[in-house]
């Protein structure tokens, strides 16, 4: 028997698993089919800024997450020798209107009183900071703080290093429930019927979380929301900060290319590529950044978000004891990643999280609505 099952090889339950067997603890990883979840799909914008609109739980939690990954990608390349693409390049928010900039400046008011770092600025001072930017862009607001990092090759450091730590995956691992004994979380029962029993039970199961029996979690708690992806390989770099604009965000890479994204839509557990997504995304990008209009079309994919109808993520205890939810993190997967596994590893020994967990409370008002 391990001291802890983690269901689910995402970013949330290989950053928790690594936190916990950095804490000395037998972990073991139930993963489906490794790189088929949101981690790999995913952007990499560590941007808490960049999207609040206002302060609240979400916003804190994602700036409490940020401030732990030089920490974590410092670790990760010790353990590892992997750079995992992690960079302060600070991130831009644009509008092409007027009324659009002055929508972003009373949005990042908060911001500002909160004394984080933002600058206001018109378009002239947008295009000095990214030249790539048309001549359309109105202004907006820099955030200095915000950071990119490479979601694959953190999921590969993140694996390596857990493994190194002693975390053993367990992958094609189709679990179809949590075992519980008198009211207890034991485990998981996989869909071959094997049992793999725990002391704890981790679930980070990402958009298949409701699906999984016995979890406490209701069938509508959190379900895929899609987001297409199109990367660009420009000849030579056109970015090297995150821009967010209307209908698009480019996220660069240092070889030189840009992803752009993401389309979000509800689909099931489709993740096939549409032609009007890639048509959209392009259509969107090409405006913001007439330079990558000569760009070769690299890949093409989509990743499924757990999303809740709060759009809040799923964090700590529910009714069952030693059952530890780390699920519903929606867009903020990858940012929220360093904070979850504190907060896992937290609980399971009996600590106090880092933060007031309520407002993620698996049996909050209105998730299962």
């Amino acid at each position: 028997m391990s001291d802890v099952v983690v269901i689910g090889g995402g970013v949330a339950g290989c950053a928790s698993a690594l936190a916990l067997a950095r804490r000395g603890l037998s972990v073991r990883v139930l993963e489906r089919n490794p790189g088929e979840g949101a981690s790999w799909a995913a952007a990499g914008i560590i941007g808490p800024q960049l999207e609040a609109a206002g302060d609240g739980p979400l916003a804190r939690l994602c700036l409490a997450s940020r401030a732990l990954y030089p920490e974590l990608a410092a670790s990760l390349v010790e353990a590892t020798g992997l750079d995992v693409g992690f960079r302060q390049s600070g991130a831009l928010r644009v509008a092409f209107t007027a009324s659009g900039r002055d929508e972003i400046a009373r949005e990042v008011a908060w911001q500002r009183e909160a004394g984080l770092a933002v600058e206001l600025c018109d378009g002239d001072a947008a295009r000095a900071r990214a030249p790539a930017l048309c001549d359309e862009v109105a202004g907006g607001a820099w955030f200095a703080d915000e950071a990119r990092i490479d979601p694959p090759s953190l999921m590969r450091a993140l694996r390596i290093a857990a493994e190194r730590a002693g975390v053993q995956f367990r992958t094609g691992a189709a679990v179809r429930r949590v075992l519980v004994d008198r009211e207890q979380a034991c485990g998981a029962q996989l869909e071959d019927g094997t049992k793999v029993e725990a002391r704890w039970t981790v679930l980070a199961a990402g958009s298949w979380s409701s699906l999984l029996e016995a979890s406490g979690l209701a069938p509508a708690a959190v379900r895929p929301a899609r987001g297409q992806i199109v990367e660009l390989t420009p000849a030579s770099p056109v970015l090297s900060q995150v821009v967010y604009g209307p209908g698009c965000y480019l996220s660069p890479r240092d070889d030189g290319r840009v992803l752009v994204g993401a389309t979000m839509e509800f689909a099931g557990y489709v993740t096939a590529v549409t032609s009007r997504a890639v048509r959209d995304l392009l259509t969107a990008a090409l405006r913001l950044a007439p330079a990558l209009g000569d760009a070769p079309i690299g890949r093409t994919w989509a990743g499924l978000r757990p999303h809740t109808n709060d759009d809040l993520p799923i964090l700590g205890g529910g009714e069952i004891a030693r059952l530890v939810f780390a699920t519903g993190h929606f867009r903020n997967g990858v940012l929220l990643a360093p904070v979850t596994a504190k907060i896992v590893a937290a609980l399971v020994a009996g600590e106090q999280p880092p933060l007031d967990l309520s407002p993620f409370s698996p049996g909050r008002p209105g998730l299962a609505a």
